[in-house]
Parts: structure tokens; C-alpha cells; sequence
């Protein structure tokens, strides 16, 4: 069904099985699906861990993904269903010594050498993406995101959503950046996710775009101008049709016609599921009072540049806070004045979420609840996961004991203060 906007929310986190011992990758994903499963010893199966939590697996072997097995409507429960799924989680994995372990990156993994694609079940589209693009690279094997899906029902809420978002993702990066360091070193990006993750495509520009998404009005005019584009590229290299789905989508954001959502793809999983979850709530109030401005998001969207915001959203997964706002930034859309930075645009978009007050029924609380107020403030207090990890860990010689208190922190659902 289609659900109207703000009324739900659907959320995706992602983390790396390790080796407890030494913190290397554990391919052993369907080895934990398959123990989890009401039919052991069967096929490695999705199955709800906790409440409204289902757990999968992803394009690497050794990446488990958690998700709201149904759209959910309160945002602390949602947190509380998935910090209850870790210890469960972890005490299936101990059994072979291994455990979950948060973060957008891994810090010293070798994707060449050390991983594996998925080998079961949808391991025919994984093996056409190896093929195509060759995947045995960070911006494929060594990524761990979240994942935000928030509904429209109709053109008219889509066309208003799709362009909010697109408009917000160019500060988000600063808020949710957590992979600083890869290949056993920090490499100058705040978000390493996204520094290879926008180079993923280079052989097919039409799958990615200029990452932010195009503005849109339709759901015709998103896929004469997007999916159609993206699987005329792929086509000569997919005669069977396997990628021709909406997944292929590679933007910052993407349209999800089959649920009738835009899901945001641009946010790297945080140390514990309840600053993901506070990190969507964040985005989700922002998005609301956004569209309660009055302001034609469509038509803003329209007159920006598409590299004002291309060149903004990488700035921000570089340097994040730091990030200059050009004077042509739509302030507009967000019903502010001109901000200096990003950091000061994300904290004036906090006040104002706080100074808040919804009338009425207007389905999802879109105010920011008491525990999402708690672990955003580490973020504005402390800043982004990125930020506090290079703080722990300036030299190499110490990733090891901070990624090792990370994993600590998932288990005992824990801010990571450095």
C-alpha cells in the first residue's frame, strides 16, 4: 500500500561480521542467517531477530543487514527493537568467534584478497555486478550504510519529497560520516564510503548521475529521465535482464516505485542503532518542516545547479562541518537565512526542530523524542562518529583498540565518545 507522506518510516543498517581475536573480516553472514532460521540447516533465510527487526544479507559475504520488518511509526521503539537484536546477534556469532562491528568502513580490510560475494540465492545478479564492474574494490565489498525510506502516496508527495531530499543531501554527510579510515590508514576523508562509492559507476555514468538526484515531477518524468537512461546503458552488458531494476539506481537517494518511497542511501552506519535511528529522526524533522515552509521545493530544485550540490555533497563527505555553503545554496528551501557552513546550517535545522511543536494528528511524531535528542547531542556536541574516531586513534598503532570499542559500544548500545 502506499502510505502518505510522514506517516511511517522504513529503516536499514548495515555492519561487518569480524574475527573477534584480531577484528578481520568473517565471511559467516549465512552461516548466522542459517543458525538463525526456523528450518536449520536450510538455505540461509532473512528471519526477524527482535520485534521489528529482520536480518539479511548484502552484496559481501561478510555484511549483515538489520531492517524494520514492517513500516514502523515510533521512532524510540524502533531503536529499542534494534539495540535488543545486537546481544542476540552477537551470541550466535561468538560461537565461532566472531561479532558484529559498526562503522561505514572497515579500517584494514583488503577487499581484493579478503572478501567474498554473497554465494546463495541472488548470487546471479551479485556475480553480474562482479563481472560488469568489477566489484572486489572498497566502494563495493568494503561499505556498511543506513538506510532511510520515507513514503509518498502519489505524484504530487513524491515530486515535494524527492526534491526536499535531494536539497538536504549535500549537509548530511557531515552529520553521519563514520569511515575515516580504510586500508590501515585515515586517508583525508571524513566519509570513505562515499569517496569511493560516487567512483563506483565510472563505467556507466547514467546509474549514479551526478549522485544528487534530478529534479522530477512525475513518476513518468523520474523514469524517462532516470531508470530508462540507466538501463539503456546496461543493457548491452545485461542480455537477460537481470539488472533492470530500480535497485541499479546508484544516486545519493532513489526512487522505490515498487514501495511507493524515496530511500536515502547516503548515510554511513553510526556505532550504535540508536544514533541511526536518532540520525533519521534528525533527517525526517528537517524533511518535515521543510515542506511545512510553503516554499515550491520542485521549483528550487529546478533552479539550483546540479554542481553546486554535487560539489557541496562532496565537500561535506571530505572535510563535513567545515564545509563552506555557497551564497546560490537554496536557504530558501530550509526557511533559513544564509549559513557560513554546513555546520552551522545542521545546527540552526536542529534548533528549529526543537522549537517545534505538531498539532493534531499528523501520523509519525516528526518532533525530536527525548532518546533521539540524547544521541544526536554526542553528534553536535562531539562530532560526527568520523571526527571522534580520529580523535581516539591519531596513529595507526591505536585502530585496533578504538575499532575494538566500537564493537563494545554496538553490544552494550553505548555512545562512542572519544
Amino acid at each position: 500500500m502506499a502510505y502518505p507522506l510522514f506517516s511511517v518510516f522504513g529503516i536499514e543498517i548495515e555492519y561487518a561480521v569480524v574475527r573477534s581475536a584480531d577484528l578481520s573480516v568473517d565471511a559467516s553472514v549465512d552461516k548466522l542467517l542459517t543458525a538463525l532460521s526456523d528450518s536449520p540447516g536450510g538455505p540461509p533465510e532473512g528471519d526477524a531477530v527482535h520485534g521489528n527487526v529482520e536480518s539479511d544479507h548484502e552484496l559481501a559475504a561478510h555484511v549483515l543487514e538489520l531492517k524494520c520488518l514492517e513500516p514502523a511509526r515510533d521512532w524510540a521503539s524502533q531503536a529499542d527493537d534494534f539495540a535488543a537484536s545486537i546481544p542476540i546477534l552477537n551470541r550466535v556469532l561468538s560461537g565461532w568467534g566472531a561479532r558484529l562491528m559498526p562503522g561505514g568502513m572497515h579500517p584494514f580490510m583488503d577487499p581484493a584478497r579478503e572478501s567474498r560475494l554473497w554465494p546463495h540465492g541472488d548470487r546471479v545478479i551479485y556475480d553480474s555486478f562482479d563481472r560488469i564492474f568489477g566489484c572486489r574494490g572498497h566502494g563495493w565489498l568494503n561499505i556498511q550504510s543506513t538506510h532511510l525510506n520515507l513514503p509518498f502516496a502519489g505524484d504530487a508527495e513524491f515530486a515535494r519529497l524527492h526534491s526536499a531530499i535531494s536539497l538536504l543531501l549535500p549537509l548530511l554527510p557531515a552529520l553521519a560520516a563514520s569511515s575515516p579510515v580504510y586500508a590501515g590508514r585515515a586517508q583525508g576523508w571524513l566519509d570513505g564510503r562515499l569517496r569511493h562509492y560516487v567512483e563506483n559507476q565510472r563505467k556507466l555514468p547514467a546509474i549514479i548521475g551526478n549522485v544528487i538526484p534530478e529534479p522530477v515531477g512525475s513518476e513518468a518524468e523520474y523514469r524517462e529521465r532516470v531508470l530508462q537512461p540507466m538501463w539503456r546503458a546496461i543493457a548491452p552488458y545485461d542480455p537477460e535482464g537481470l539488472m533492470r531494476g530500480e535497485w541499479l539506481n546508484s544516486r545519493a537517494a532513489i526512487a522505490r516505485f515498487d514501495r511507493s518511497a524515496v530511500e536515502i542511501r547516503c548515510l554511513d552506519t553510526q556505532e550504535r542503532p540508536r544514533a541511526d535511528v536518532a540520525v533519521c529522526a534528525f533527517v525526517t524533522s528537517v524533511l518535515r518542516h521543510m515542506l511545512d515552509t510553503g516554499e515550491d521545493m520542485l521549483a528550487l530544485h529546478r533552479a539550483t545547479a546540479p554542481a553546486l550540490l554535487q560539489s557541496l555533497f562532496l565537500d561535506s563527505a571530505r572535510i563535513g562541518a567545515a564545509a563552506t555553503l555557497p551564497g546560490e545554496f537554496p536557504f530558501r528551501a530550509f526557511g533559513l537565512d544564509p549559513q557560513p557552513t554546513v555546520g552551522h546550517m545542521l545546527r540552526a535545522l536542529r534548533a528549529r526542530a526543537l522549537r517545534a511543536r505538531l498539532t493534531g494528528d499528523a501520523g509519525l511524531d516528526t518532533r525530536l523524542q527525548a532518546p533521539m535528542n540524547a544521541a544526536l547531542d554526542v553528534i553536535f556536541n562531539y562530532g560526527s562518529l568520523a571526527e571522534r574516531i580520529l580523535k581516539a586513534a591519531p596513529t595507526p598503532d591505536r585502530f585496533l583498540l578504538v575499532y575494538t570499542r566500537l564493537c563494545e559500544c554496538l553490544e552494550r548500545d553505548e555512545p562512542f565518545i572519544a
